[in-house]
């Protein structure tokens, strides 16, 4: 078994036929195929562009609101796993949460009144 709950998750992202063949034979795939075919990264940058690729991303994290980061991390796992009802109801919970946050009223007000940044394609 992988461990450290990536029989549990990874499956769910790549199938548990290709989780069993990479398991049972050592399969070991290269970036490219890894990212293109089982889409087990969201980006491939070049060797050493790593660290900078990661400071980039925490970077735009960082800046959104500390409780929509929370309630996105915590929320999304778990709303998957439940049917649609229940999933509909916890996301409507997380946003009632998010949205009570003094950070996430301020960016709204910004928004609706014209002073946020658009989101852009990046």
């Amino acid at each position: 078994m992988s461990g450290g709950g990536g029989s549990v998750r990874l499956p769910r992202l790549i199938g548990a036929s290709t989780m069993m063949e990479m398991m049972l034979t050592g399969h070991v795939y290269e970036a490219q195929e890894a990212h293109d075919r089982l889409r087990l990264s969201h980006y491939l940058v070049d060797a050493g562009a790593g660290l900078a690729k990661g400071l980039e991303l925490a970077g735009k994290i960082a800046r959104n609101a500390p409780l929509a980061n929370f309630a996105m991390i915590q929320a999304i796992p778990r709303i998957v796993e439940q049917d649609p009802q229940s999933g509909l109801f916890t996301e409507m919970l997380m946003v009632g949460v998010a949205q009570g946050d003094d950070e996430a009223k301020r960016r709204l007000r910004d928004f609706l009144e014209r002073k946020a940044n658009k989101v852009t394609r990046g």
